[in-house]
């Protein structure tokens, strides 16, 4: 059934009116008309099953039929810090990253990125980021839309993670200490937020290991496998898949 999101704002008691690209899609690409079913959310983990009743000229209304929790969702909020590699990587990595679940995607400069920070580029890309997170959302029936911030460096990164949470940096120079036993460490917690930490193409440098490590950020190994920067955050993802949800 196609899904689409709105704001609470345009969810009434019994009905739901959906406007602008969306409404287009169901008239002119989907050719969905009345009675037609597709499913709603409100961007905040609930469903709304409907009913089409008029669909014309850039707007659709929908009769509620019922509704329901989503049930795509991760018990705790999960997000991803990760360092902005070169090429049309990011786009890949939001896209799949949404799909396995992740609430919030925070771009990172850190000191080995081969692509630097230029504000004009990056209004642009961040918002196509955006809407790839939009479109992965409504493919994989998540309950939220996951964000994708505007870029920081990697000192602000740690300074706004260490807030709350477990806060982990995959680094492949941490032996002792794996993924999996971050996860057991707190496997009957399943309300706190986990932060992940993935690098770029070159890794983190020892420095922001040590920066880190003294803010209480916790390197882990993702095992014995060195890992592309584009599969580390899916990799993670699907570790803590396993752990919390299967």
């Amino acid at each position: 059934m196609p899904r689409f999101f709105v704001p609470p704002s345009q969810i009434y008691d019994d009905e739901i009116v959906i406007l602008g690209d969306d409404a287009r899609h169901i008239i002119s690409s989907l050719r969905m008309r009345e009675g037609e079913e597709i499913t709603v959310c409100d961007m905040n983990r609930r469903d709304y099953f409907c009913r089409i009743s008029t669909a014309f000229d850039g707007l659709v209304r929908a009769t509620v039929l019922g509704e329901a929790p989503s049930k795509t969702e991760f018990p705790m909020k999960i997000r991803l810090f990760q360092s902005v590699p070169k090429g049309d990587k990011f786009e890949y990595i939001v896209q799949k990253s949404v799909e396995m679940g992740i609430c919030e995607i925070i771009p990172v400069f850190s000191a080995r990125c081969v692509v630097k920070p230029e504000l004009t580029r990056e209004a642009k890309k961040l918002e196509r980021y955006r809407r790839i997170a939009y479109e992965a959302a409504k493919q994989c029936g998540r309950g939220i839309i996951p964000a994708v911030c505007s870029p920081m460096s990697f000192a602000t990164a740690v300074g706004a993670c260490c807030a709350d949470g477990t806060a982990l940096i995959c680094y492949e120079g941490e032996h002792n200490f794996s993924l999996r036993q971050a996860f057991e460490a707190r496997k009957s917690d399943r309300a706190t937020p986990i932060s992940f930490f993935i690098g770029p193409e070159g890794g983190y440098s020892e420095e922001e290991i040590e920066l880190a490590e003294s803010v209480g950020i916790r390197p882990v190994s993702l095992g014995n496998r060195i890992l592309r920067c584009e599969t580390a955050s899916g990799f993670a993802l699907a570790c803590a898949a396993f752990a919390f949800e299967l």
